[in-house]
């Protein structure tokens, strides 16, 4: 029965209908609760479908991102050019951001100015993640490794290399802790089980670690080469032969730690499985890049697609 209808029997019969007209306004406000209650699930299933479609045009969106703004080292600037077109080919606009150290690509990717980095290795990261409460992921694949070696102007084979021998080691911790594992890798001397990073110091002198009494100098990195005929070996990253006009292809011995630290890219967290980053990751793994590797860098850092 319609309001019309219900009107018109509230004018003809008094009491009846005043007691109708009671009933009917309950019904009345009855149905304008229902309508408001379907009106709000109506706009709350709006709401929802809104930001069901907002999240995923932001995930479409992170999936085609093509745009894309790269952190790397001064000395890296050649590097990213032999990339470059292989990137835009596949229709990445890319571009470098150049850092005159190691902290501040780093910095520029927590602050978001720039979208990931490329210069670093994990152990850094990590060790930057736990320094910074950043939360940093190195994306696979690792594009190279930086060849770590021996080198002797006295021998041509680690087997000749007699007890009592003097090694010449980098004075940074972790490539100091990186020459002395190549040495036990090659079975010279022997580490301590409890600690993470060693130093000179936890093996010369002990006898169980060094039975063949090897003796240990140190030095910066970049001088360590002039060191090479005043000792029996000198272990370091090969690129500082060639930065001494040395050759970084006739090493005795090879780090088997090259996999830990290999250089790739780094990104927020949040961006670790993006679309664009994996992309990255292995187009720049191409022939320009393992020819710049082979000729501008001498050999020092190897491709790992290779």
């Amino acid at each position: 029965m319609d309001i019309s209808r219900r009107s018109f029997i509230s004018a003809s019969i008094a009491a009846a209908g005043a007691a109708f007209a009671g009933a009917a306004m309950t019904a009345c406000g009855g149905g304008a609760a229902s309508s408001a209650a379907s009106s709000a699930s109506a706009s709350a299933s709006a709401d929802a479908s809104a930001s069901a479609a907002a999240s995923s045009a932001a995930a479409s969106g992170a999936a085609t991102k093509k745009s894309v703004k790269i952190g790397i080292r001064a000395d890296m600037v050649n590097q990213f050019a032999a990339v470059e077109d292989e990137l835009k080919e596949a229709g990445y606009d890319v571009e470098s951001v150049v850092f005159d150290d190691s902290v501040q690509p780093d910095v520029a990717s927590g602050e978001g100015s720039i979208d990931c980095n490329w210069y670093q290795h994990e152990p850094y990261m990590q060790s930057y993640n736990e320094s910074n409460g950043t939360d940093f992921v190195m994306v696979q694949p690792k594009t190279f490794y930086p060849l770590f070696a021996m080198y002797s102007s006295k021998h041509t084979d680690i087997k000749d290399i007699p007890d009592g021998a003097t090694f010449g080691l980098c004075n940074d911790a972790t490539n100091q802790n990186r020459g002395l594992h190549l040495l036990e890798s090659i079975g010279f001397i022997k580490l301590p089980a409890d600690k993470d990073v060693v130093s000179i110091v936890d093996v010369q002198d002990n006898k169980d670690l060094n039975p063949r009494g090897f003796k240990f100098i140190e030095a910066e990195m970049s001088v360590l080469p002039q060191s090479e005929a005043d000792v029996d070996a000198i272990a370091l990253a090969a690129g500082h032969m060639v930065n001494a006009g040395l050759p970084a292809d006739n090493y005795i011995a090879q780090s088997d730690d090259n996999e830990t630290y290999a250089v790739g890219f780094a990104v927020r967290k949040e961006d670790a499985d993006a679309e664009w980053i994996k992309d990255i990751a292995k187009l720049v793994q191409c022939d320009d890049l393992a020819e710049y590797f082979k000729t501008e860098k001498q050999g020092t850092q190897i491709p790992l697609w290779k």
